[in-house]
């Protein structure tokens, strides 16, 4: 969205498209304490913020899955599940996802207890027993969220504890209906309609055992979902996008900016100047087009 502010500021025609919500992992998030002007905001809000700017710009936005990307000349086509579009310039923005678990359940259960977003869907087991399933700032903060409204969250992770900022692990401190289970993990997610139990392994017994939970909320790491961009972007041994320092990439015109691409520090603050930057690098080649 960035990217998009800036790019309409200089008198660029730009298109947004969006396969999800606007503010990708930023709206996932249940507070924000580290973004310049805010001592602590909602991330839905910043979110919401950040696109209300963009729409007094008049950028046209899409909601649509990206599935292919070429270019031809000087010409990318843009290739979604809804339509396709040209453009002399792309800036990829699309962030990282949650990793999944890959075992018995999960794909059954999705979105009938199965999550991702303990913001979206922790509504729906106000008064039940959920599981976490990680040991970072992600998923403490998922367990303090959900705690505020279930009667129980058990945080499961393989360490022998958690491994968050010191702000969360402060806040677990004070909360008496989180159950901490080191030195466990998730084996199988099971429920006919919707999630009943989890099953987890005890890592120093191999003793596996049923949590009666209504819910499993997955945060234990992000992973870059680049692989349609590989015929035009190099990528990194993770999957990640190389550009230099201007966010070009090695094609002529194709720019990457935030999460996705190859960097040492994933945070709003930084994938907010990634977008500057990208929309004035695209601005320049055009320029010079």
């Amino acid at each position: 969205m960035t990217a998009a502010i800036y790019a309409a500021r200089s008198g660029l025609n730009t298109l947004i498209i969006e396969k999800a919500g606007f503010g990708g992992q930023v709206a996932l998030t249940a507070k924000i304490e580290n973004y310049p002007s805010y001592k602590e905001i909602e991330g839905f809000q910043l979110a919401a913020d950040i696109k209300a700017q963009v729409d007094a710009l008049s950028v046209e936005s899409r909601s649509a899955n990206v599935t292919g990307l070429t270019k031809s000349g000087d010409i990318f086509t843009v290739a979604t599940d809804a339509d396709s579009y040209e453009a002399k310039a792309v800036i990829i923005a699309n962030g990282i996802r949650r990793k999944e678990l890959g075992i018995p359940g999960e794909d059954k259960l999705r979105g009938r207890g199965v999550s991702w977003c303990a913001v979206c869907d922790g509504g729906f087991f106000r008064g039940k027993k959920t599981a976490v399933i990680g040991a970072g700032n992600s998923a403490l903060g998922d367990a303090i969220y959900l705690s505020n409204l279930c009667e129980e969250v058990y945080l499961i992770f393989r360490q022998d504890a958690p491994v968050a900022a010191e702000r969360y692990l402060r806040q677990l401190e004070d909360i008496d209906n989180i159950r901490l289970m080191p030195h466990h993990i998730p084996v199988a997610i099971k429920g006919d309609f919707t999630v009943s139990a989890l099953t987890v392994k005890n890592l120093d017994t191999g003793e596996e055992s049923d949590l009666a939970v209504s819910g499993v909320f997955e945060a234990f790491g992000m992973t870059p979902d680049n692989d349609i961009y590989g015929d035009l972007v190099e990528l990194d041994e993770k999957g990640y996008l190389l550009t230099d320092s201007e966010m070009r990439t090695g094609t002529p015109g194709l720019f990457a900016a935030g999460d996705t691409r190859h960097k040492s520090l994933r945070q709003i603050v930084t994938a907010c100047a990634d977008g500057a930057q990208a929309a004035d690098s695209a601005r320049k080649y055009l320029r010079q087009k």
